[in-house]
């Protein structure tokens, strides 16, 4: 879940923070094998989080052109769970194939 939660914090309260946004799955929360502290996996991803020090309230939705986070819009691998390719490098990739056809 990211370096910037505590080391104390429990499943339940990752569990309890996250059934907020949808149905949980299956929620692993282990211990880092050399350091013993927690480490956690949702539904078998791993949470990326940021420390955002400049929030404030209707600046929390991602800044990306597509609504989401920028740095999905640039994934060049394909993930199913986040939506498949990056929207920006899919956007790319059509105007490609469409000026390739034309150009034929």
């Amino acid at each position: 879940m990211g370096k910037h939660r505590s080391f104390y914090t429990t499943e339940e309260q990752i569990h309890e923070l996250f059934a907020k946004c949808g149905e949980i799955k299956r929620l692993i929360m282990g211990l880092d094998r050399f350091n013993k502290t927690p480490c956690t996996k949702l539904d078998e991803r791993i949470i990326r989080t940021d420390l955002d020090p400049g929030f404030q309230e209707g600046r929390q939705y991602g800044r990306g052109k597509s609504g989401g986070q920028v740095r999905d819009e640039y994934r060049e691998e394909y993930d199913e769970g986040r939506g498949g390719l990056g929207r920006a490098i899919q956007a790319e990739r059509l105007k490609e194939e469409e000026e390739y056809g034309k150009g034929r």
